[in-house]
């Protein structure tokens, strides 16, 4: 297994450019700097990150005891895992402070002022974290820790509505908390408005940076994760920062996500593109993007996972990786990445590694042309750590499947849509043996480059005519061998269709829809129930409930749009899916699942089945008690 976290090593020659980011950030020699690093989710934008920083960590270690040495202060600032429990600008500053303080040039006088800033901060953080509570209560304002303690009684009033009770709560806090605070809030502090208040902590780091004689490198990551509010209050937090002297800013984020959140913050407005764009580039002086990868280096990265997994030792493993990365710098003349050449690196190479590295070959393309992974080195590592588990699987039930034949299915399951997908479990389940001869055949036409007429493709193949068409020439050879231990294995994904529970093409058709919807059924959907036989009906029923099985949170799962709608079509199947609801936790219900469940009478039964409970949450019950009672009246 794959672990799918930010990695420090590069498998992707990305080193160029890390090495181009920390050279800017040296040339600068104490100008600020704001560089941002774009690029969709999964691209190795983290992993960016980590090599800039390694990069400039390893020059001033190679300056040895110069006059540059410790000129750099790093600060790693994650948005995402303050969102929810942190005013972000609060947190950044707060950040950015403590790395000051702690720093190896801090003096007593500076951690003393570093001191006085935090407090500051703390102040700062109070009034946006309490807002009108804390402005009614000078005396008793919490501060710091107590900010952060008080915040508790801010999602009690969020999650059950405020109470007497909780009002009550909050006040004694407030009131308990006073001698504790008071010292920490000056007259002068109190009575600051936010303009001077943040024009004072911006002129105190600029003294803390001054005095400390350091360039301050802040790296901003997971920044499009994080929900608009989060996104907007840390690119604030940064405008103090940047473009002051002896600052340098690098911003890891899906530019689309952050203009997004833009648009988000400034609801009811017309914000063109123009304007939004405005917004972001205004922060970042220097845009870079991380670049696609190509065949190569999909096929560099997906060798350097095995050869990383295997039992060379180490010291080759860093040779054999040094050795790709140089490559990759040359496949512009032509060089190429094969099996070959990684084989050729390792002295001996294990039969198992040889094995996988001609895998990775032959994955390299598909990997590319897949819609559906697209070069993603994020997607590349999940679709190998589902290959590995599989394989497990396979081994624990004894059951022999050749690791390229998994790869290809594996593959056809990433990259084909669920109703191709569906087709060919039920060419396989339903096979004698499990042995698809008409897999075989369109193998063997496709292979002589004959054209197949659209009524003999599988249902949905020929919306992926090209994508299949390439994957059917892959070796192996699918056509003929007994599939059904690889599909065994790897049913999550899809139903198996025994052949005595086999589907009509409509009815397989129709599950596909369901099992995909997003939004409520649309009236062709709810026209086909009428063609589609009572008996197929309930096995469409049985194969939905198999999914909604795995279900844990039961706010508004995409699974509820197909139940609803075949229960909705039929009486039988509405009663089987009331009784499923009464096996379902009652804390894995969601408030929000209720309003779903007014609007048919199934669902109605179903809230009668709740509202009889003993155990519901707080807001869940709630929900069900105001329902049951709009549907008496």
């Amino acid at each position: 297994m794959w672990s799918d976290v930010e990695t420090g090593r590069d498998f992707l020659n990305f080193n160029v450019m890390a090495r181009l980011v920390s050279q800017m950030i040296v040339d600068a020699n104490g100008n600020a700097l704001s560089i941002g690093i774009s690029g969709g989710w999964g691209v190795g934008k983290s992993s960016m990150v980590k090599l800039i920083e390694a990069d400039l960590k390893s020059r001033l270690k190679a300056e040895g005891d110069g006059e540059g040495k410790n000129s750099l202060i790093f600060v790693n600032f994650n948005a995402w895992l303050c969102q929810g429990h942190d005013d972000a600008k609060a947190a950044l500053m707060e950040e950015i402070t403590s790395a000051l303080m702690t720093s190896e040039e801090a003096t007593e006088t500076i951690i003393e002022k570093a001191g006085k800033l935090l407090k500051r901060i703390d102040v700062f953080r109070s009034m946006r974290l309490l807002g009108e509570l804390a402005a009614t209560a000078y005396s008793g304002l919490p501060v710091g820790a107590l900010a952060r303690g008080a915040k508790g009684i801010i999602d009690r009033f969020n999650a059950d509505g405020i109470t007497q009770e909780g009002y009550d709560a909050a006040s004694e806090e407030v009131k308990a908390r006073a001698d504790d605070v008071k010292g920490l809030l000056k007259p002068e502090a109190s009575t600051q408005t936010p303009p001077q208040m943040i024009h004072a902590i911006r002129k105190d780091f600029e003294g803390l940076l001054a005095d400390l004689k350091v360039t301050l490198v802040v790296f901003v990551d997971d920044l499009d994760r994080c929900l608009p509010p989060t996104v907007i209050g840390t690119l604030e937090a940064m405008r103090l920062f940047l473009f002051m002297e002896r600052t340098a800013f690098i911003i890891a984020a899906d530019d689309k996500m952050i203009k997004e959140a833009v648009r988000v913050h400034f609801p009811g407005t017309r914000v063109d593109d123009d304007i939004v764009t405005s917004y972001f580039d205004k922060l970042i002086q220097v845009p870079l993007r991380v670049p696609p990868l190509g065949t190569n280096e999909v096929k560099a990265y997906l060798m350097m996972l095995f050869v990383e997994s295997s039992s060379v030792p180490e010291l080759q493993k860093e040779k054999v990786r040094v050795a790709v990365n140089k490559r990759l710098a040359e496949s512009w003349k032509g060089e190429a990445i094969d099996a070959d050449f990684v084989q050729n690196l390792v002295p001996d190479c294990p039969g198992t590694l040889k094995a996988e590295l001609e895998l990775a070959d032959r994955l390299a393309r598909q990997m590319i042309i897949s819609p559906k992974v697209n070069g993603n080195p994020r997607l590349i590592k999940r679709f190998m750590n589902t290959l590995s588990i599989r394989r497990s699987l396979a081994k624990v039930q004894g059951i022999s499947v050749n690791d390229a034949m998994f790869a290809k299915l594996l593959l056809f399951e990433r990259f084909a849509s669920q109703t191709s997908f569906n087709s060919l479990s039920e060419l396989i389940s339903t096979a004698p043996g499990g042995t698809s001869l008409l897999l075989r055949d369109l193998e063997a036409d496709v292979r002589a480059g004959k054209a197949i007429d659209e009524k003999n493709w599988p249902a949905g193949w020929f919306d992926d005519l090209k994508l299949i068409t390439d994957w059917l020439k892959l070796p192996p050879d699918m056509g003929g061998v007994d599939l059904r231990g690889a599909l065994h294995v790897g049913r999550e994904s899809a139903p198996i269709i025994a052949a005595e529970n086999k589907l009509s093409k409509n009815a397989a058709s129709l599950l596909s829809e369901l099992v995909n919807l997003k939004i409520t059924a649309t009236a062709a959907i709810k026209a086909q129930f009428a063609t589609i036989a009572p008996d197929e009906r309930a096995q469409i029923m049985t194969h939905l409930l198999d999914k909604a099985s795995a279900e844990v949170d039961w706010g508004a799962p995409p699974i509820l749009y197909g139940l609803a709608a075949l229960a909705d079509a039929d009486s039988i199947q509405a009663s089987r899916l009331i009784i499923f609801f009464e096996s379902v936790a009652s804390t894995s219900l969601k408030p929000s699942l209720i309003p779903r469940l007014e609007t048919s009478d199934w669902g109605k039964n179903v809230l009668i089945g709740f509202g009889q409970r003993s155990d519901l949450l707080g807001p869940v019950k709630k929900a069900v008690t105001a329902a049951l009672t709009k549907g008496k009246r």
